[in-house]
């Protein structure tokens, strides 16, 4: 069918009403923009690349000459150069043809802010520092990217703010509970770390539409390991525990189906393997059905992964 041809039968399509301009637009504008978000994608991975190298490069330019400068560069050419970059990036970030090369100084700028901060208490104390001004801190740059992610609305400052926030949380338990050698640390922080990772996948599910998209399955992923990690924890020798824990993993994989979350469901398909090899491994590693459990445990893994891929087929496709 030549060009001609196919333009009057697009036009008869449209004249009948069966197709309509703004379909026909759709598809056209549909397909720019895919070979455009193409570009953009390959373009912002050049950009990360190049900054995780010259991150490199900062930290073993810096690790040479540390012992050769003094406390008030040493802040500058972390904490100092840090601010630099990220004020930097949220000015190129305003222009929509910088916008990419002006996440990418954000990012750089992000993980310089803490190591410099610490770098100021160390430099700038009279002795040990404790936990909390080093909480205290990490708190005040929470804040700072919390400000930011307010006014300017990109995932970059969005992943600092969570990860400052993180490291905030922990901070300030370890400030509360420091000399107390007889406080339950391990059990406190499990639980805490449950909390933090059922966070993140609450977030995920509210950043599936707007400017943090590109962070869900991030947050899908750490967030479920350091669910799962942190409740097996609190099982590991408790048997009813253990057998709660299947339970536990379950809803993980019908959750995944309503998030649609292929990070989810890959974590709780993997944890759950690797339960049934832990349980069979404690419990009958020493008894003639060893043999049968392997087979059965073989089996049980193939239907898991088959039932992963029927599930990713059915639900999780977009």
């Amino acid at each position: 069918m030549d060009n001609k041809t196919l333009l009057q039968e697009l036009s008869g399509k449209i004249a009948s009403g069966s197709i309509s301009r703004g379909e026909v637009m759709d598809a056209i504008s549909g397909r720019e923009e895919k070979k455009s978000m193409s570009h953009v994608s390959l373009m912002t991975i050049l950009y990360f690349v190049g900054a995780v190298i010259v991150l490199i490069g900062i930290i073993f330019f810096i690790a040479q000459v540390w012992n050769d400068i003094g406390a008030f560069v040493r802040v500058s050419i972390t904490l100092g150069l840090g601010l630099i970059m990220t004020m930097l990036g949220l000015m190129l970030a305003k222009e929509k043809e910088k916008h990419a090369i002006g996440l990418v100084f954000q990012f750089i700028g992000g993980l310089l802010i803490p190591g410099g901060s610490m770098v100021l208490l160390s430099e700038f104390s009279t002795g040990v520092v404790h936990m909390w001004p080093i909480a205290i801190t990490i708190g005040i740059i929470f804040l700072f990217y919390l400000i930011l992610d307010f006014t300017q609305k990109n995932p970059v400052l969005t992943f600092f703010a969570i990860g400052n926030g993180t490291a905030f949380i922990y901070l300030l338990i370890g400030a509360i509970i420091e000399g107390r050698p007889t406080f339950k640390y391990d059990d406190l922080y499990a639980y805490v770390t449950m909390i933090i990772g059922a966070s993140y996948l609450v977030l995920s599910h509210n950043f599936r539409i707007g400017w943090n998209r590109s962070l869900v399955w991030i947050l899908q992923l750490v967030g479920s390991i350091g669910f799962y990690v942190a409740a097996f924890s609190q099982v590991e020798n408790i048997f009813a525990g253990q057998i709660l824990y299947f339970f536990v993993l379950g809803a993980g994989l019908f959750l995944s189906i309503y998030m649609k979350s292929k990070a989810l469901l890959l974590t709780s398909t993997i944890f759950l393997i690797v339960h049934f090899v832990y349980i069979t491994g404690r419990y009958f590693a020493d008894s003639l059905g060893w043999p049968i459990s392997l087979i059965v445990l073989g089996l049980i893994i193939i239907g898991l992964g088959y039932g992963s891929v029927e599930v990713n087929k059915k639900y999780l496709k977009r």
